[in-house]
């Protein structure tokens, strides 16, 4: 009996907390990262305010959690897209693909998470930093592979890897910032050929 209470106090608690991370998305993304309040929080996921500090310290915690799902995810889904396809370009393309798709698919949060939240929390930014890193090391693999094999020249795969992943970047920003482009899906294509051209092979 007691293995069974435990088992179900461990449910409602992992329940309560996802209700949390649920209601601080919503929140979030209607009103922005200075706007949401942890009473507004509260009251969306149906629990008091107080109940909030048993499974978060802080608005900033919840916020890191919030973060880390969506990176988790966003890697969980670049490597499902990667093991699709055997070529190594194709592979290369998928994480960029799917990088622009998860962006896309989460604008207001991706906003509050890229341009707002890390100019406030140091832990967030550096979230930021190492999800770059990884992105720029997992593109620097695949370069190193296509030079292998004879389908890019000889080049710094590295610097060729960062600025890669840097157009991406910087093209998410603009568009979470100045609304342009419109669409950040139909611009994917384009930004593929650029980069191409860029590493020495035809876009097309």
């Amino acid at each position: 009996m007691s293995y069974r209470k435990t088992k179900k106090v461990e449910e409602k608690l992992k329940s309560k907390r996802a209700a949390i991370i649920a209601a601080g998305k919503e929140v979030l993304a209607e009103g922005g990262y200075t706007k949401a309040g942890i009473k507004n929080i509260a009251q969306k996921a149906g629990i008091a305010t107080g109940t909030f500090y048993l499974y978060f310290a802080n608005k900033d915690k919840l916020v890191e959690t919030i973060a880390e799902e969506m990176y988790q995810k966003l890697l969980q889904r670049i490597k499902e897209e990667r093991a699709k396809y055997t070529s190594t370009m194709d592979k290369l393309q998928a994480s960029m693909r799917t990088c622009v798709q998860v962006f896309s698919d989460e604008q207001q949060l991706a906003k509050i998470l890229l341009i707002q939240a890390p100019g406030i929390s140091k832990i967030l930014n550096h979230k930021l930093i190492n999800i770059e890193k990884e992105l720029v090391l997992l593109s620097k693999m695949d370069l190193d592979e296509l030079v292998a094999e004879g389908h890019l020249p000889e080049q710094d795969t590295y610097i060729s890897a960062c600025a890669f992943v840097g157009t991406f970047r910087q093209v998410i920003i603009s568009w979470l910032r100045e609304g342009q482009p419109e669409n950040l899906m139909e611009c994917y294509d384009a930004l593929v050929e650029y980069n191409l051209r860029g590493l020495g092979q035809d876009g097309k």
